[in-house]
């Protein structure tokens, strides 16, 4: 009888061990930054690195955008890992990227989510917006196609299509030191529109444009255009598909 008790209770451990190494979750580790000093030319930034479900001791190394190994660091207790790094003003942002590794004795491994550092680092306006509308004939229908982007300011950079009642008619976050394009069919309203270039310390805006409509505006309309180009634009579409450049 103590034989058969034995037996089982070795079979309970075993289905428990089992069991517990089914939902055993691979540890995860998190990344952070804040700027500790701000220099004339440079910062001094702080990224910290910790993964709390490994256990220690804990190899963290923090890497580059480019695939660099910064810096490697142990840490024999629970607590986050330190890098401190100098970022140069001269740095293009999109370079400032970086990622954690963690390691333990067990040979558990994780990485952390790719970090971007943005305004900090620059604190720079907006500029104002350039923007291009182009007006094509697609199978489905005219359309209208524009591009805006600013040549200067902190990322990231919310871009907006704005009507002069302030409704928000589309809204991009492109990826830094890309354009964002706004595409979208023609209707018989006449709508007036400018891109809104925004980030944490200003917004810019273009001029106001007319966008074409599926017939000929009054003749008050024609006079806000302020612009003999944009009534060549109005007229071009009514006579036929033209193409719509920036002012």
């Amino acid at each position: 009888m103590r034989l058969l008790l034995l037996l089982c209770l070795a079979l309970l451990a075993t289905c428990s061990f089992s069991l517990e190494q089914e939902v055993e979750v691979t540890p995860e580790t998190f990344i952070a930054y804040k700027v500790r000093e701000v220099f004339p030319s440079s910062r001094r930034v702080v990224i910290t690195c910790h993964s709390p479900r490994a256990p220690p001791p804990i190899t963290y190394s923090l890497w580059g955008s480019q695939g660099v190994e910064v810096a490697k660091k142990v840490v024999k207790t629970g607590d986050p890992a330190s890098f401190s790094i100098n970022i140069t003003l001269k740095s293009r942002p999109e370079l400032l990227t970086y990622s954690c590794r963690a390691a333990s004795l067990r040979g558990e491994h994780s990485a952390s989510t790719k970090l971007q550092m943005y305004w900090e680092l620059w604190a720079k306006p907006m500029a104002q917006p350039r923007a291009n509308f182009v007006l094509l004939e697609r199978g489905s229908g005219p359309r209208v196609e524009i591009s805006c982007q600013v040549s200067s300011g902190s990322p990231p950079i919310t871009y907006s299509l704005v009507r002069k009642d302030g409704h928000v008619h589309r809204q991009q976050r492109p990826t830094y030191g890309q354009p964002a394009n706004f595409s979208f069919p023609l209707t018989r309203t006449s709508n007036w529109l400018r891109c809104q270039a925004e980030n944490d310390i200003s917004v810019q805006s273009s001029p106001f444009r007319l966008v074409p409509p599926g017939h000929l505006p009054q003749g008050p309309v024609l006079v806000l255009a302020g612009s003999l180009t944009s009534i060549a634009a109005v007229t071009s579409w009514v006579l036929g598909p033209a193409l719509w450049t920036r002012l």
